[in-house]
């Protein structure tokens, strides 16, 4: 069977979100919250979309990934933010997820939102967003990026990441859109990749699962240089290859692949318990 494109990607069916709420004026500064039927409060995971950093890519082609995890118990934060076409490049994209992030604390009372139990899980260059998430205590006080009480990041499930930026901008895995968002390449704007790169950000301190398609070459290569990197900081990274996938398999639900991305989650949860 041939695997999945990016065409076939755009074609994922959308969900209507239970909520949605602007954390900022941009029009492209919202989130859209689905809640689960299960007894509150709710453990949230933080939704973070790919597309390649890019402005033709958003967050309706992950409403299937919504609805299954929402079927599992979590409130589901799924995040829009600034790209590179609509006003991404750098620092905007990376502040665009830290507010959209930040935001939850002001709707948690509201919709019973547990946030002694927060994942942040993206997908592709979502991925990378989700790491970063969980790495951003670790930012240095004089960077663009620094906010002094971060929402804190209990666990990542990173699907199939560009998760060593830095090395993915110095090698195939680079792009016009990847050079924006980070402002330049690593020897032009060392700061943003010391503070936007979760390598960089070592260690996380929290328990991270990485999950590449073994079709998904380039990808995986990247993921095996982060998981290097993490396991020698001493934290928990934990790379899961699915046989057979590609690099869009992971978050169609209806393929066999999605059931070991549940799995993983699921027991990612658990250790938050």
């Amino acid at each position: 069977m041939p695997l999945l494109t990016a065409e076939d990607y755009q074609q994922f069916p959308t969900v209507e979100p239970h909520h949605r709420y602007a954390y900022g004026s941009h029009a492209q500064q919202f989130g859209e919250l689905t809640l689960p039927e299960t007894p509150p409060p709710h453990p949230v995971i933080v939704l973070i979309h790919g597309g390649g950093y890019r402005e033709m890519y958003d967050l309706r082609p992950l409403g299937s990934v919504v609805s299954a995890l929402a079927e599992e118990g979590f409130a589901v934060w799924n995040i829009e933010y600034r790209r590179y076409g609509n006003g991404g490049d750098y620092p905007q994209m990376f502040l665009d997820v830290a507010a959209a992030a930040d935001y939850l604390p002001q709707i948690a009372e509201a919709r019973n939102l547990d946030l002694s139990r927060v994942i942040s899980m993206g997908h592709s260059a979502g991925g990378h967003l989700a790491l970063w998430l969980g790495g951003r205590r670790n930012i240095e006080s004089s960077s663009s990026l620094f906010i002094r009480e971060p929402l804190p990041i209990h666990g990542v499930a990173a699907l199939a990441p560009l998760a060593h930026v830095t090395e993915g901008a110095e090698s195939d895995l680079s792009s016009d859109a990847l050079l924006a968002v980070m402002g330049g390449a690593p020897t032009e704007t060392p700061s943003a990749y010391r503070n936007g790169c979760p390598a960089q950000l070592l260690p996380l301190n929290i328990p991270q699962r990485i999950i590449v398609g073994a079709e998904d070459a380039a990808m995986l290569d990247n993921a095996k240089r982060y998981i290097r990197a993490a396991s020698e900081a001493g934290d928990d990274a934990r790379l899961i290859v699915l046989p057979g996938a590609g690099h869009f398999e992971i978050v169609a639900v209806d393929a066999s692949e999605w059931q070991d991305l549940r799995r993983a989650v699921l027991r990612l949860r658990q250790r938050l318990s």
